[in-house]
């Protein structure tokens, strides 16, 4: 069982990443927050050999994690998958904790709000990543309600395993990935555990 991760550079509003997922056994497919040049992840999905396309995952509703999907969904033709409070059109509303068969896998729903209402996170089954959106960045998080936040940090993402590699929704941190367990020493958002430090932290942002 291995799912093959291909992080897309797709520019978009501010250094966007977009993702392709491939269940290496099956061909099974998603695409995560198709947005920016939407002609890379063209290329990318043609470069993948027998994809089948199953769906198409949003974090959360912002206009540029979303931008792309009329023009994907003409040559990745698959349902939307987003939280039933997600804004933007789609077919399946997709609830906390619920896990999405994907080849021999699944991909779990987190529900991560804090940022928006509608946000979350979807890691693999095999616990080898997780998309965090605007949720989780490497070294900080995104701008958001700080008493939200905060909970989604320390009762969501905190409790997962460290072998979690972290791909977020922009290329904001010294690196363009990390395992949760790097994340854990190193960013200060993740690691808070009082909330009025949090608070002054967020004033950083």
């Amino acid at each position: 069982m291995s799912v093959k991760v291909i992080q897309l550079k797709v520019g978009g509003l501010d250094d966007n990443f977009s993702y392709l997922l491939r269940d290496e056994d099956s061909g099974a497919s998603a695409l995560v927050d198709p947005c920016g040049d939407t002609a890379i992840i063209r290329s990318a999905v043609e470069k993948e050999a027998q994809l089948k396309p199953h769906f198409i995952l949003i974090t959360h509703g912002h206009h540029d994690h979303v931008s792309g999907v009329a023009a994907v969904k003409k040559f990745f033709p698959t349902p939307v998958l987003a939280h039933p409070k997600c804004q933007f059109p789609h077919e399946i509303s997709v609830a906390d904790r619920q896990k999405i068969p994907f080849g021999g896998t699944f991909i779990e729903c987190l529900h991560t709000p804090g940022h928006s209402q509608d946000s979350v996170c979807y890691r693999l089954g095999d616990d080898s990543a997780i998309f965090t959106g605007d949720t989780l960045f490497i070294d900080c998080c995104g701008y958001c309600d700080a008493h939200t936040m905060f909970r989604t940090m320390r009762d969501v993402l905190w409790p997962l395993r460290d072998s979690n590699i972290v791909y977020s929704g922009h290329n904001y941190g010294r690196v363009p990935f990390a395992t949760l367990g790097e994340e854990r020493q190193s960013n200060p958002y993740l690691r808070i555990t009082d909330f009025e430090q949090f608070k002054k932290e967020l004033k950083k942002l």
